[in-house]
């Protein structure tokens, strides 16, 4: 019931401001009575609006605010008139006496809104009202497509219009998920065409005879705790190979005794969905791991031939090819790790580096190597380039920036500068320009790999103070 002030308020709009008869506002203002309960289970603004006499336009009478979620409305828009310019779908079921469902709406203080329209009618059969639920899509509007769009208001509408199913038996046929209106003692009073199938499937009842049962009987994974509350309670239960989202929410009205309503959606194809990319994800991870072992063995059987004896002239060779296989095999195990195709660079380029320092570095020539590297995660592609672009920069700096020298240092950048991505590994040795310029395979491959597989540039220079800067840049954001 709601309170006598708000019912002299509706009255007085209605006699000032519409053409309605005395008789008509008493069926508005018994409308109203319901508004606040359709708002608290569909999540959505309610409101009732009558036509305006010689004019056209519609007054809003009656409103209520959800207190399951945020009102649209900062401000109340009771005596507020619309017009048709902003929402059309409330004058469309006013001259045709038809539900107006799933229309979009702007309103007056710019929201784009998604509107259901049911028309209120005498006993004459006469629109004298339209009750309108409206629920925020600027999101939507802004950012999704007409399919996601279309599938959401499906899922809401289900959620709507509670107080109407009992009373208009078309409503009933298109929702697609179970409603069960509830006492508090937990038997059924009500249920859709939807739930009643589901009663009909577990239990010998029939959509003649199913009211008044307790609610647990029928359904197992329902407990007492799901209907004996004073608020909202949302779980997930399994039952019989099904999985099902449970939402009860306690509907409170003054001088009765209080409802819930009970809501079932079958999500088990969703779950079965998650539980194939879960298996897939798990499949990829394994993947990897064998590329990774594979990769491993390879490196092995290198290592096998180096020390059984190969040409001094090809050692270095030998463990140059050494390096990159290793290079790609760490790649590979740091996705065997995280499952994803999305690999975290800090943890391959401190692995590939120390590495590097540890197979190449001689006896006479401690280096130790400075590492600033941001957190940046990279697409599987990418970071197999760049791991072997890091190995060539760091080999190229340990093979001919120490020559004759008891020490140096290698410092390694990796680091997001606007929309791109920068590598930078620089040395305190020689100097570029004091280089072989006979060994260029190295460089030709970091070229190549930064032109053609990071759409990057690539550029080498000595340092002023000595020593060689080498830098690759490519964009953040790459395209399949």
């Amino acid at each position: 019931m709601i309170d006598v002030a708000e019912a002299k308020r509706i009255y007085h709009l209605c006699q000032q401001y519409t053409p309605l008869s005395e008789e008509d506002i008493r069926i508005i203002i018994g409308k109203s009575e319901a508004l606040q309960m359709i708002a608290d289970v569909s999540q959505a603004n309610v409101f009732i609006d009558c036509p305006v006499k010689d004019r056209s336009a519609v007054i809003v009478v009656a409103e209520a605010a959800p207190t399951t979620t945020h009102s649209l409305y900062k401000e109340s828009v009771v005596g507020k008139e619309v017009f048709e310019s902003y929402e059309p779908g409330v004058f469309r079921a006013y001259r045709t006496g038809k539900p107006a469902i799933m229309n979009r709406a702007l309103t007056q203080e710019g929201h784009h809104v998604k509107q259901n329209v049911v028309p209120i009618k005498n006993g004459k059969g006469q629109t004298i009202g339209m009750l309108i639920l409206e629920q925020d899509i600027t999101l939507q509007v802004k950012h999704e497509k007409e399919l996601a769009l279309l599938s959401e208001t499906t899922q809401e509408f289900s959620r709507t219009f509670w107080d109407l199913i009992s009373k208009e038996q078309s409503i009933p046929d298109v929702i697609e998920e179970a409603l069960l209106l509830l006492r508090e003692d937990g038997t059924i009073l009500y249920a859709n065409n939807f739930a009643i199938g589901l009663i009909e499937s577990r239990s010998g009842l029939t959509r003649q005879n199913y009211t008044d049962k307790k609610v647990d009987e029928i359904f197992p994974f329902i407990a007492e705790s799901d209907y004996l509350h004073d608020g909202v309670i949302q779980r997930e239960v399994h039952d019989q190979g099904m999985v099902y989202v449970l939402r009860s929410i306690c509907l409170q009205q003054k001088d009765k005794r209080r409802r819930l309503l009970l809501y079932l959606r079958d999500i088990t194809d969703l779950r079965d969905k998650e539980r194939q990319l879960m298996v897939k994800s798990a499949v990829i991870q394994e993947i990897h791991h064998r590329v990774k072992n594979n990769l491993q063995t390879v490196a092995g059987l290198l290592r096998l031939q180096m020390r059984r004896g190969v040409p001094d002239e090809a050692k270095g060779l030998y463990q140059e090819c050494l390096n990159r296989i290793i290079s790609i095999a760490t790649v590979h195990e740091v996705l065997s790790y995280n499952g994803i195709e999305q690999v975290a660079m800090n943890q391959v380029i401190e692995k590939i580096a120390r590495m590097l320092v540890y197979n190449m570095a001689s006896e006479e020539c401690k280096v130790d190597v400075v590492m600033e590297i941001e957190e940046i995660a990279l697409q599987s592609k990418q970071a197999v380039s760049l791991a072997l672009i890091l190995t060539e920069l760091v080999q190229n700096s340990l093979k001919h920036g120490f020559a004759g020298r008891s020490s140096g240092v290698v410092r390694i950048h990796f680091y997001k500068h606007g929309n791109e991505l920068c590598l930078c590994v620089e040395d305190d040795g020689k100097g570029f320009e004091a280089q072989s310029a006979t060994d260029q395979l190295g460089l030709e491959i970091v070229r190549n790999l930064t032109h053609f597989d990071l759409c990057g540039a690539f550029e080498i220079m000595q340092n002023e103070g000595g020593g060689t800067r080498a830098s690759v840049s490519f964009p953040a954001e790459q395209g399949e």
